[in-house]
């Protein structure tokens, strides 16, 4: 190995996984052993096992590999990490060692699960199993590393009463906060509710000519909007400061659905090209659903129900010359294309 460097500090390069040796800065003050040790490990900057590197040194027994490794550990220049039942290391990037280098041993074991939790949090009973510490001495160390603010305290939504902790420079996920629809860990109804009377509106707007309940689209209109476009009309229309994604239009869409003011439909079959390539491909390559305003001002004759009949949709209820179609006229139903139409679709 050539040109090491030693310093206070390290940066690290890699490429494709692995790290030059020839740029890899080895902390100031090491033995011989802890340096080989050191720069084996660097060079895996994802971590490697402790048995390949007690291998890739052959010079050096066993045993004093080990005693290297258990050095740099304590002084918090590699950690330990387990994959299966393996122990891997794990090079500290100077910007980490500087934050753990003044504490205790408990507290640095405290800190690399709380790290190793990322952005889900850990329960303190879960911290307390999982490093065998007595409860005492993980809030003990919690309260230190609260006070050096490199970790803090969330609470969780499933678990309002259980205390959650995190690396105090991430953003809990959705799952601990509860996403768009939580406000404070308290679910905002009122803003559901507004978000899915304005993705209604928008449906509806979409759904009828003219925004009248008593015309309907001809079979092959294909314009009824999918989730992103309700999507984009949320963003361009400002209703929402919070930012949404698909998927949380979707979960409106779902309630609406449930609702029975909506439906989703497949696209019309002829608004594709011939290859099925469109406009309302999803991001996964498949044709994402679009979302049809359901007439209810139209109730079924025969559900004990009320609810809607399937038959209202056939397009002989709103045409506008009904009167005029007789099996022996000029409109009947044996040429009507609107009729033939809703029956190939």
């Amino acid at each position: 190995m050539s040109a090491i460097k030693t310093e206070p500090d390290m940066d690290i390069r890699m490429s494709n996984g692995l790290a030059s040796s020839s740029n890899i800065v080895v902390p100031a003050g090491l033995s011989e052993t802890e340096k080989q040790v050191y720069i084996t490990a660097a060079e895996y900057p994802a971590g490697v096992s402790v048995g390949d590197v007690t291998i890739k040194i052959g010079s050096i027994p066993a045993k004093d590999v080990m005693d290297g490794i258990n050095s740099l550990s304590k002084k918090s220049l590699l950690e330990f990490q387990m994959m299966g039942d393996t122990p891997y290391v794990r090079v500290v990037q100077m910007k980490d060692y500087a934050k753990t280098s003044g504490l205790d041993s408990e507290s640095k074991l405290i800190y690399s699960h709380i790290k190793e939790a990322g952005n889900e949090g850990i329960w303190t009973k879960d911290l307390k199993k999982h490093t065998n510490l007595h409860l005492n001495v993980v809030n003990r160390c919690l309260k230190v590393l609260e006070q050096k603010q490199l970790v803090k305290a969330v609470k969780h939504v499933k678990w309002p009463t259980r205390r959650f902790y995190m690396l105090y420079e991430l953003t809990p996920s959705s799952e601990v906060t509860g996403g768009a629809w939580y406000t404070d860990q308290e679910l905002d109804t009122d803003f559901i509710d507004t978000l899915a009377s304005a993705c209604y509106k928008y449906i509806y707007s979409r759904s009828f000519p003219r925004g009248d309940r008593n015309v309907i689209f001809k079979a092959d209109y294909g314009h009824y909007p999918s989730a992103a476009e309700v999507k984009r009309f949320i963003h361009e229309k400002r209703i929402s400061s919070v930012e949404l994604s698909t998927t949380d239009i979707i979960c409106l869409l779902d309630l609406l659905i449930h609702d029975d003011m909506i439906e989703k439909k497949m696209p019309f079959a002829g608004f594709m090209d011939d290859e099925g390539d469109s406009d309302m491909e999803n991001d996964s390559g498949g044709v994402e659903w679009v979302y049809k305003a359901i007439n209810r001002n139209v109730t079924s004759t025969t559900a004990s129900d009320g609810g809607i009949d399937a038959l209202s949709e056939v397009p002989c209820g709103k045409c506008p010359v009904f009167k005029f179609c007789t099996a022996d006229g000029p409109i009947s139903p044996s040429n009507c294309e609107y009729f033939n139409k809703w029956l190939n679709f």
